[in-house]
């Protein structure tokens, strides 16, 4: 056979991956060993080495060998390496590649008659210099720089090596706009689909005489996929995947948020918003018809009807906001994310929900923030390289839940090249299953009555990359939805009592509802009477499990601008709770929601309330 080389070498720890592919073919034989392999070369690269030689004709297989110090004496020897074949050696000790380090490289030819001598020794230095700002990027691959704490990232380099980079999947970035032409972006921009709704082009980098549009879309859109070992700052976690931008965020009529959310439908897998309700405010923040009626067209439509993949910021108002306030995060057809930082604990911004589904790193723990790409020259945040990247395309000042959005977008779109038939529900439940319990002590954690670990602050807990392509390769798609099944609308008409832990309660029991696993439940609630909502504490209890959704927290309602205190009015009116907490658990049972005011002087009446459950 005729087979030419080329092979992969990885170092992590003591650990090294090799992976073979081979190409031409024809049987050796001949009566004698083959021939040395000759035009042997070593490709350094980030924590790795490539290796190419020239075929030899009666060869049937190759025998590789390194070594780290002496090249006389071969730390590692790996025969028979053929067509397709992938290796995992760790019987040898201290192996793993080192950017900086000399390593040494040969191969034999083998046929049926004996090994050939080895080819010339050609040596190699591993280096980061295929992504210079790599190394920064902890989210990617915590080793502790910055004094983070080691392995608390995406996991995400394992699935790189296993040959998935997002290639074939598109991600639209709804943001104030993408810098298309960016050097560190323009290579995975997907051509003629981005818009701009200042201006109706398909240049989404400027609003007008914005000079500094885009600079939040274009950070973003360097987390998921700025192009790897291109010689030009970072890589995205889905390096290959494909972008498009929208600058919502610059025109954000009514009618631009329904467009943005189905716009090239037909080639969009993932929709990434970064955004939300205003910040800091403590106020009810409701969408409107044509946005949800334009969710509900992506996830029955979009990708072919196998629905687009809906993932927004959770959002950065820490203890004083709940995401399920946020009428855009609180949807059930979107995944809320929240963040953490680089010790794997709640960053001190993102809100605590019963909608939440999972975290993904970001800026928190003493201000170690995320590095990604930046508007070109002075127009971003880095403006002057002074206490930033001196390359100022680049930033290493980007945070909140912004930040931890891309993350999960990029990880979706792993998930999606590895198994392209993915329904959204697959996503969502592949991404709950397979999330990591991060922060363990942390005493919210409890498990639901599926077996699920579940918290307030981390949702399902942090996206684990590597799990979630490896049970997406082998997922079975999920049973059409069952028709939701919704409750009359209880109206107990029950007075609050006024700064009373105690508190009022109503029961719903539930009998034949048909979902047996649920996936989402909407709480329709109103105590419009109620001079300041704020006051109230909600809780959802499944009965049957004993698992709590906190739906809404007593809080003071401010100017987002001023800080001044200001009346938490409207109150709620047919608001909207969503909860992802009661995931897996059956329908059928009874349901209590609890209503309590924890503060003085205002009071109000629970005067209704509605469950509708989505489930299969």
């Amino acid at each position: 056979m005729l087979r030419a080389g080329s092979y992969l070498f990885f170092g992590f720890g003591s650990v090294l991956f090799i992976s073979g592919f081979l190409v031409s073919c024809g049987d050796g034989g001949g009566g004698r060993p083959p021939s040395a392999p000759t035009g042997l070369v070593a490709t350094p690269g980030d924590d790795q080495v490539t290796l190419s030689w020239s075929p030899v004709s009666d060869a049937s297989s190759y025998t590789l060998h390194m070594a780290s110090t002496d090249w006389a004496t071969w730390s590692l020897t790996l025969p028979g390496a053929t067509q397709n074949n992938i290796l995992t050696c760790c019987s040898f000790p201290n192996i793993g590649l080192t950017n900086g380090a000399i390593y040494w490289f040969a191969v034999s030819a083998v046929n049926a008659n004996g090994e050939s001598s080895e080819s010339v020794h050609v040596s190699a230095v591993p280096s980061p210099a295929g992504d210079p700002l790599f190394l920064d990027q902890w989210h990617l691959q915590n080793t502790g720089q910055g004094g983070g704490t080691p392995g608390e990232d995406l996991n995400v380099v394992p699935v790189w090596n296993n040959g998935f980079k997002g290639e074939g999947i598109r991600i639209a970035v709804v943001d104030d706009g993408l810098e298309i032409a960016h050097e560190d972006l323009a290579a995975n921009i997907a051509s003629g689909l981005s818009h701009n709704y200042c201006d109706g082009s398909s240049d989404p980098t400027l609003c007008g005489s914005d000079t500094t549009a885009s600079e939040h879309g274009t950070a973003v859109a360097g987390i998921i996929s700025a192009r790897d070992l291109d010689g030009v700052g970072g890589r995205g976690v889905a390096p290959r995947a494909s972008t498009i931008g929208y600058n919502l965020l610059e025109s954000t009529f009514i009618s631009n948020q329904a467009d943005a959310m189905t716009r090239n439908s037909s080639s969009v897998d993932i929709s990434n918003n970064s955004w939300g309700a205003p910040d800091f405010t403590g106020l009810l923040n409701p969408t409107s018809v044509a946005w949800r009626d334009a969710i509900l067209t992506g996830l029955s439509t979009g990708r072919s009807g196998k629905g687009t993949i809906y993932v927004f910021a959770a959002g950065n108002g820490g203890l004083q906001e709940n995401s399920n306030y946020d009428g855009y995060a609180n949807n059930r057809g979107v995944m809320a994310i929240c963040a953490v930082g680089d010790d794997g604990n709640k960053a001190f911004y993102s809100e605590e929900g019963a909608n939440l589904w999972v975290c993904a790193p970001s800026g928190g723990n003493n201000g170690h923030s995320i590095t990604t790409t930046d508007r070109t020259g002075s127009l971003g945040y880095n403006t002057n390289g002074t206490s930033n990247y001196p390359n100022t395309n680049y930033t290493n000042i980007f945070a909140g839940t912004s930040a931890s959005v891309p993350m999960a977008s990029g990880v979706v779109a792993l998930m999606l090249q590895a198994n392209p038939n993915l329904g959204w529900r697959d996503i969502r439940l592949i991404l709950a299953q397979t999330a990591r319990k991060n922060n363990p002590t942390d005493s919210d954690w409890t498990i639901n009555g599926a077996g699920r670990n579940i918290n307030h602050k981390y949702g399902f807990g942090v996206i684990n990359a590597e799990a979630a392509v490896n049970t997406a390769m082998s997922w079975t798609n999920l049973v059409p939805e069952q028709p939701p099944h919704t409750t009359p609308l209880a109206t107990p008409g029950l007075s609050i009592p006024d700064d009373d832990p105690t508190g009022v309660s109503d029961t719903i029991a539930v009998t034949g509802s048909g979902i047996t696993s649920i996936e989402f439940i909407e709480v329709t609630f109103s105590a419009d009477d109620h001079t300041y909502f704020g006051d109230l504490e909600i809780t959802l209890t499944n009965n049957t499990t004993g698992t709590v959704s906190r739906l809404a927290e007593t809080h003071a309602c401010t100017n987002a601008d001023t800080g001044t205190s200001i009346p938490c009015q409207p109150s709620y009116k047919s608001w909207v709770f969503g909860t992802a907490r009661h995931l897996g658990e059956a329908v059928d049972g009874n349901w209590t929601l609890t209503v309590t005011d924890l503060a003085e002087q205002d009071i109000g009446t629970f005067q209704s309330w509605q469950l509708k459950f989505y489930g299969r």
